[in-house]
């Protein structure tokens, strides 16, 4: 485990990975970085802090990995500069980015609450791994400047919740951790080929117009609105409503808001903010044995139990 704790000019990944300590010199953070190897070329990192304020830092990339990240709390923004290339990447709670940019330098910027888990692998095993990898992600990875963002869903949720936990904890075996990154990097890569596939159908005015239809529909995750009030809040017939969001948040519309409803409850239990039975009630259940099923379908642990781990 490493401790971040003071901040220099240009941070390396590498850096990172051996202690190097960061921070910012006029606010309070605190960060880990908890890294297992599984095989050589082959590690899970979860990256977790508290950021009250925005924390920027400056990271160059001499790790040379293929990085699968799955942001489960906080949002991040990254300004990645290759060469004369330069990217915008927004990464934040329910999204996967599948990066790999060695020798980049990438101005960094975390807010809230971070928690994001990353299976790091070398190309050369990646490709050994995944021989029938799309087509177009390999050209990318073979250039190297591949930077894919894309919507998790609730299965990729679960296996990097679980993966954080086991790593927080005494870690189970190095077969079952292996097992479980191979399964996390299998289906993120499947979400971004079947998204490579479609054609989007969307218009900018309709993109805009779901966006303000997930802000409406999360803005009280303890009783969601019902379509009907969506379209008519948005302007979105029913049918765009729904198909709209499964293209561009890869959910259907109450499928998003139990997955975000879910995180806000694991927020709030791991907060510390009351009870089962009172996260429950505020996120709307009656009864607390629905939301326990509920939880765990989401997390696979009990919420009890993850109290209990606090």
């Amino acid at each position: 485990m490493s401790t971040l704790t003071t901040m220099p000019a240009e941070l390396s990944i590498s850096g990172l990975l051996t202690g190097h300590p960061i921070a910012h010199n006029q606010i309070s953070t605190q960060g880990t970085v908890l890294r297992t190897t599984l095989r050589d070329g082959l590690d899970i990192l979860v990256w977790e802090g508290h950021f009250p304020q925005p924390l920027t830092m400056h990271v160059r990339d001499d790790w040379g990995r293929v990085q699968f990240c799955c942001a489960l709390r906080g949002r991040s923004h990254y300004s990645l500069h290759q060469g004369s290339r330069r990217r915008e990447v927004d990464l934040r709670a329910g999204m996967n980015c599948i990066s790999y940019t060695p020798d980049s330098r990438c101005r960094s910027t975390h807010a809230g609450t971070m928690e994001t888990v990353v299976i790091a692998v070398r190309p050369d095993i990646l490709h050994d791994l995944v021989p029938e990898m799309d087509a177009g992600l390999t050209a990318q990875i073979d250039a190297a400047q591949c930077c894919q963002v894309g919507r998790s869903d609730a299965q990729m949720n679960a296996i990097a919740y679980s993966l954080m936990t086991a790593l927080r904890s005494t870690p189970p075996s190095t077969l079952w951790l292996l097992g479980q990154s191979l399964v996390l990097v299998s289906l993120t890569l499947a979400a971004h080929e079947q998204a490579d596939g479609s054609v989007s159908q969307l218009s900018e005015s309709d993109r805009q117009k779901l966006l303000q239809a997930r802000d409406y529909l999360l803005s009280d995750l303890s009783a969601a609105p019902t379509i009907a009030m969506l379209a008519r809040e948005t302007g979105l017939g029913v049918l765009k409503l729904k198909r709209g969001f499964r293209e561009l948040f890869q959910q259907s519309v109450y499928g998003l808001f139990q997955q975000e409803r879910m995180h806000e409850a694991r927020r709030r239990l791991l907060a510390g903010d009351g009870s089962v039975m009172v996260v429950a009630s505020d996120m709307g259940y009656a009864n607390a044995s629905h939301f326990a099923t509920a939880f765990q379908k989401q997390f696979g642990i009990r919420p009890s139990t993850l109290k209990q781990r606090r």
